[in-house]
């Protein structure tokens, strides 16, 4: 663990009163420990005073190795002898560890909401709930108190080593828009678009500093870009036409830290009111960027955007919030900090979050830009200016 980080979260569990968490899912082992779990059968444990232990099956060991300073506890998840599943697995190495760790009496927080978590891989294991079944039969004069609120709070704001690596992820990801422009015309399919995005963002160098990047793109054409307000993207089969707005989205990651990026582009000359869009959305977004400093409510930054596309006789056509937290998580609408009109939160140094000024007009189109920024002292930094 990275000393900044490493102090956050001792910092933490002394104001939550916490002895010690133990959290399972994937962007909290990787907050806790600075470790990326493959497909989610590791947990972490770290107590009061720093000491922090990733229980993880024994072929993840080599890729932990060089990414978290933690104490590995490797385990064998099955083999030819016996077949088990991954809490049976975890009983014996949870045993000896919370013992070392002296919790027979200790107040423990544990994950205990069922939020929302980016693929670590195309299957993933959750078993917090049995595991805090596990643990109060381990440990039954040990009190257990939810810690993920506690844990939330800190994945919003990121420390230094953290804003490099998803520096370093808006880099990588910006290759895959670098092709985006060449491949928009009339006649090829919105698969086709984005399959080639994805193919140049997988052939893009990445250097020695990432062990494991990847994302998706999506490519939502004409009538298909108006549906792109909706919680999620969706690639389609749609032949690109003539005068269409085709919009392209992309979540990627390096090393477990996300992106949230769209960008709008016309399939030949924009039309008048394609162009009244994009001066609109443009301008909302330098407001919204105009917003953020340290100390501004979340909400107000979605007000300047807001109330710039209301100016522009797009308000009813602004269909979302303004953005949300991103980094250890990619598409999380509470993910905080919620860029929203009724939000409370307040923006502070090293948060993460996308601004994404967008209007939709169903059987015409939409358009969208989403930029991820980060919160610095004099105010806002554009993670993706590309």
């Amino acid at each position: 663990m990275h000393s900044e980080r490493s102090k956050r979260i001792i910092a933490a569990l002394l104001k939550s009163n916490f002895d010690a968490v133990i959290c399972t899912s994937a962007s909290a082992v990787l907050l806790l420990t600075g470790y990326w779990p493959v497909m989610g059968a590791s947990a972490a444990a770290i107590s009061k005073e720093g000491e922090a232990h990733v229980i993880l099956p024994e072929d993840e060991v080599e890729l932990a190795e060089h990414s978290s300073g933690a104490f590995l506890v490797p385990y064998r998840p099955s083999s030819l002898v016996r077949i088990t599943t991954t809490i049976q697995a975890l009983a014996d190495p949870f045993c000896s560890l919370t013992t070392r760790l002296g919790l027979s009496r200790a107040r423990i927080g544990i994950e205990t909401d069922e939020g929302m978590q980016p693929a670590s891989y195309i299957t993933s294991v959750d078993f917090h709930s049995s595991l805090a079944l596990l643990l109060r039969q381990i440990l039954p004069h040990a009190d257990f108190v939810s810690c993920s609120e506690t844990i939330e709070q800190m994945k919003a704001i990121k420390t230094s080593k953290e804003l490099e690596v998803m520096r370093l992820a808006a880099t990588i990801a910006a290759s895959g828009f670098a092709a985006a422009a060449a491949q928009i015309e009339p006649g090829k399919r919105e698969a086709e678009v984005a399959g080639a995005l994805h193919s140049a963002f997988q052939s893009s160098n990445r250097g020695d500093h990432v062990e494991r990047s990847d994302g998706l793109f999506f490519c939502m054409s004409g009538p298909n870009s108006a549906k792109a307000a909706a919680a999620y993207a969706r690639t389609r089969q749609r032949k690109i036409e003539e005068g269409d707005l085709v919009m392209i989205h992309a979540n990627t990651c390096a090393d477990g830290y996300w992106t949230d990026i769209t960008r709008t582009y016309t399939a030949g000359a924009p039309t008048e009111r394609q162009n009244a869009m994009r001066v609109a959305i443009a301008e909302a977004r330098s407001a919204a960027l105009s917003a953020i400093r340290p100390g501004a409510m979340a909400r107000e930054v979605d007000g300047a955007a807001r109330s710039v596309m209301a100016s522009h006789g797009f308000e009813k056509a602004f269909k979302h919030s303004t953005g949300h937290g991103v980094g250890f998580a990619a598409a999380n609408g509470n993910a905080l900090p919620r860029i929203h009109p009724q939000s409370t939160d307040v923006l502070e140094k090293g948060m993460t979050f996308n601004i994404e000024p967008a209007a939709y007009f169903d059987g015409y189109g939409g358009m969208r830009h989403c930029d991820v920024v980060a919160v610095t002292s004099n105010g806002a930094e554009v993670l993706t200016e590309f």
